[in-house]
């Protein structure tokens, strides 16, 4: 083995180049090297760090399913290093190349020498922590459109006529074609329509598609998740939808395939729920909520996952709900939108979320009007209760008359929580500008999402007030990075990782994002936006991304022990109760955000 070549490629690849010249040699001196021939497995039953020098190797699960593709400079081994854990997997080299060995006494020496090289490891392993692994990303919890749709897009003008299309779908041995002018998505045809609207009503075989075709259709993006899909398919009651990527038709999901790939889904609830037509059936249908939670735990899918599916579910009971208010009620009266705050609006729920919706209406809620929004209100309201999502203690609720307002009426609202803010207003406030439409109309929703962004993004006295909003409460960490317990009144101590972390990162993303005009609403989705834009330096913002993650993963682990010991999920974590690492990484996490709002307080209240 040559010394001087392991040395200088170790010089090259994080962490190793922090290695100080005079300790490499006897550093180098302690590396094995291994020479792997293709399609040879490699001995993965001791404790030592891999280093992949050449060649290129596959690492796969005890399940046979493919984790990562490991070449020159990456690690493996860490990860049992660290916490003494196998995973199980196996790696086979799939070109031939070498590896270095570095034993585990070594790895754990310089480890403690330097500094850098233990954090880049903890990290490096805690981002495996919060994130499942990635053969997870194909499973049936998480399988998104591009994972079954293939790119094979099969269209036809709409100025061709119906005998074309059909010996198009004949030929190509579909069931709908994509309708395009010039490359841009004007609607759909399926065999069903050819049947219902042009054999049945008599047509000729020429007439123009465009006289039968469905226009504007619903689409999806192809890096969705699968029961986004089903959940606009069960909505809608359609069968086929277009798939887009960066705007462009890219192909075609049908109800077919979805069922094809996803027999036994427990996300298929959602269209279970769609088909139901009673408050009681859909309670029912909820109850299966807690066993699927502790399905999505068991197949480790990550906590901002599993709070975009809760929430999916909240969404499919709400707009059900709506739909069998409507059938006792009648049509609405006017045009309106069923509005979300707080964590439905941000796609993050999880198993303890309560309710916080409000109506925005078209026209002002006069009488008629007042009646109808009121009663369906209460119905969707104590329907959500049922099913399991319970009321708001606050009141924060479209059953109660205040948040059931005109178009005018909210902006009012907006208007004056921006133009004369109060410490008071700003604090039962803030959750209002977290909002997303759930049922109705999107353009009502978006014109008045636009409005409040159009007042926030120069405000400077709102920006004030909405910081020290944000400042009322810090991280549980002590002068010396000890934990500061709370009681929750039932003799428990612990962190409150909602009220002393998630929430934190929550309420000072919200400012960065209200006064740069970014209309996301998720926060993580909202953290990438800053970060593009660059209102946020990307290194600060990932920091802020990983300590939400770690805390969303903890409070989701929390949750799911305590259903499975048939216990009301809270959000208070005794940190004895963790491995130290994770309560190393909490500390960090915690660390981070106070770091973040010393910055906001220095971006927003410097001059006032």
């Amino acid at each position: 083995m040559d010394i001087t070549d392991v040395s200088n490629f170790l010089a090259n690849i994080p962490p190793f180049d922090q290695v100080k010249p005079e300790h490499m040699h006897r550093f180098a001196s302690q590396i094995s090297v291994y020479y792997c021939k293709a399609q040879e497995s490699v001995d993965l039953s001791s404790e030592r760090l891999l280093i992949v020098r050449t060649g290129l190797f596959t690492l796969y699960s005890d399940q046979q399913q493919l984790l990562s593709k490991l070449q020159p400079g990456d690690f493996y081994g860490y990860q049992r290093l660290l916490t003494g854990l196998s995973d199980h997997d196996s790696l086979i080299c799939d070109e031939d190349g070498l590896i270095y060995w570095l034993n585990a006494d070594a790895f754990v020496q310089y480890r403690h020498l330097y500094k850098n090289i233990d954090v880049f490891f903890q990290r490096l392993f805690g981002r495996r922590l919060h994130q499942y692994k990635e053969q997870q990303h194909s499973t049936r919890f998480t399988l998104k459109i591009s994972d079954i749709v293939k790119p094979r897009k099969i269209a036809i003008s709409p100025t061709q006529n119906v005998q074309q299309a059909a010996m198009l779908m004949t030929e190509q041995r579909v069931s709908s074609l994509l309708i395009e002018d010039n490359e841009h998505l004007v609607g759909i045809l399926t065999d069903r329509d050819i049947r219902s609207r042009v054999m049945a009503q008599g047509l000729a075989h020429d007439t123009v598609i465009s006289q039968v075709m469905t226009t504007k259709p619903f689409s999806i993006d192809i890096h969705a998740f699968l029961y986004e899909a089903v959940q606009q398919m069960s909505q809608h009651n359609i069968h086929h939808l277009p798939v887009t990527a960066n705007d462009k038709c890219y192909g075609m999901l049908s109800a077919t395939d979805v069922i094809r790939s996803q027999q036994d889904h427990p996300v298929f609830l959602i269209g279970e729920i769609h088909r139901q037509n009673s408050i009681e059936d859909l309670a029912r249908c909820s109850a299966q909520i807690a066993s699927l939670a502790l399905t999505l735990g068991k197949q480790q899918v990550p906590a901002y996952e599993t709070g975009h599916i809760l929430t999916t579910i909240t969404d499919a009971l709400t707009q059900r709900l709506i739909h069998i208010a409507q059938q006792q009620l009648g049509p609405a009266p006017c045009v309106f939108s069923w509005l979300a705050f707080g964590s439905q609006a941000r796609m993050d729920q999880s198993l303890n979320s309560d309710q916080d919706n409000a109506l925005l209406l078209e026209k002002e809620p006069t009488a008629d009007i007042e009646r109808y929004f009121s009663a369906l209100a209460d119905i969707v309201c104590q329907g959500l209760d049922k099913c399991g999502v319970i009321l708001c203690p606050g009141n924060i609720m479209a059953s109660n008359k205040q948040l059931r307002l005109s178009f005018n009426g909210w902006t009012k609202r907006f208007q004056s929580w921006v133009k004369s803010p109060t410490p008071d207003a700003l604090l039962k406030a803030s959750i209002f500008f977290d909002l997303r439409v759930i049922a109705g109309s999107k353009s009502l929703t978006n014109a008045l999402q636009q409005d409040i962004l159009m007042r926030t993004t120069n405000a400077p006295l709102f920006s004030y007030h909405l910081t020290q909003n944000a400042l009322q409460r810090s991280a549980p960490l002590g002068l010396f990075k000890h934990f500061i317990l709370e009681h929750d009144g039932k003799e428990n101590r612990g962190l409150d990782l909602k009220k002393r972390g998630l929430s934190l990162i929550t309420d000072l993303v919200r400012v960065y994002a209200l006064t740069a005009g970014v209309t996301e609403v998720n926060t993580r989705k909202r953290l990438q936006a800053l970060m593009s834009l660059g209102v946020i330096e990307n290194k600060y913002g990932a920091n802020l991304l990983d300590a939400f993650d770690l805390l969303a993963q903890l409070r989701w682990d929390k949750h799911l022990h305590d259903i499975a010991e048939q216990q009301e999920p809270t959000n208070l974590l005794d940190p004895a109760t963790i491995t130290g690492l994770a309560r190393h990484q909490l500390k960090d996490s915690f660390a981070v955000i106070t770091a973040a709002q010393a910055s906001l307080k220095y971006r927003f209240c410097k001059e006032m």
